[in-house]
């Protein structure tokens, strides 16, 4: 598994598909992207983990659309 390219200690559990070459990221580093108001919104989950969908909710102030 490959660590993540912010901290390079953490292993990585999404890979940012929006820079070129895709770029792997830790829990820690992507939730504070998310906190700074920068989400990665595209993304791939590696191992096939679902935690950053958790974060991105629970976190983000993207502005969502209304229904």
């Amino acid at each position: 598994m490959a660590n993540c390219a912010q901290c390079r200690t953490a292993p990585a559990v999404i890979e940012d598909l929006d820079v070129q070459p895709p770029q792997p990221w830790c829990l820690g580093c992507a939730t504070a992207l998310v906190r700074a108001g920068d989400p990665v919104l595209n993304y791939r989950s590696i191992g096939g983990e679902g935690e950053y969908e958790r974060v991105l909710v629970s976190g983000s102030t993207e502005a969502l659309r209304f229904r």
